[in-house]
């Protein structure tokens, strides 16, 4: 295991600990963790996974500057329409439908399909914390369970580990912005 994949993890456990409890700081542990991942993904033939990150470094900053305006309010998680979700959802599966022919063709992508759509859906999740919706956390259960999986095929165990505790983590966020902080509807 490479140290740049260690420190990732680091700053990720990091990361999820501190959006879990509505902490500002979680953007400053994820951007640094995603900026790292981005370097580890990248060699570990994962091209999608690679340039996410580098979107969630920017992702990171609008996050920080979003979770600011909120501070001084303290904006309770709110709740996304169903029907949203279904048009994210297909979103996510037309852009996966899109790319992933485009990363087998154009790279030397491991898992063009999984790597598209575990990149599609993240953007969508992470969107959803940054505007601090709650249902975040059930995208999030989903999504870090089926990178789990890449990630252990790709020979990642560390950040399999890190991602299958993402997994929980994200159940415990999603009990923790539900029942705590009371969510608008």
């Amino acid at each position: 295991m490479a140290p740049a994949e260690i420190a990732a993890v680091a700053c990720g456990f990091a990361y999820i600990l501190l959006a879990i409890r509505q902490l500002r700081a979680c953007w400053i542990a994820g951007l640094a963790s995603s900026a790292l991942y981005a370097i580890v993904f990248g060699d570990s033939g994962l091209p999608m996974q690679a340039m996410l990150q580098l979107v969630y470094v920017a992702l990171s900053i609008y996050g920080w500057f979003a979770w600011q305006r909120d501070s001084r309010t303290r904006t309770a998680p709110r709740r996304l329409p169903m029907r949203i979700h279904l048009y994210a959802l297909g979103g996510v599966l037309v852009a996966t439908a899109a790319s992933a022919p485009l990363v087998a063709r154009y790279s030397h992508a491991a898992a063009p399909v999984a790597d598209s759509l575990g990149t599609w859906a993240s953007l969508f999740a992470t969107w959803l914390l940054a505007r601090r919706y709650a249902d975040n956390w059930t995208w999030w259960i989903v999504i870090d369970t089926g990178l789990a999986a890449l990630f252990l095929w790709q020979g990642l165990a560390m950040t399999a580990a890190l991602y299958l505790a993402y997994a929980v983590l994200a159940w415990a966020g999603w009990r923790s912005w539900r029942h705590g902080a009371g969510v608008a509807a």
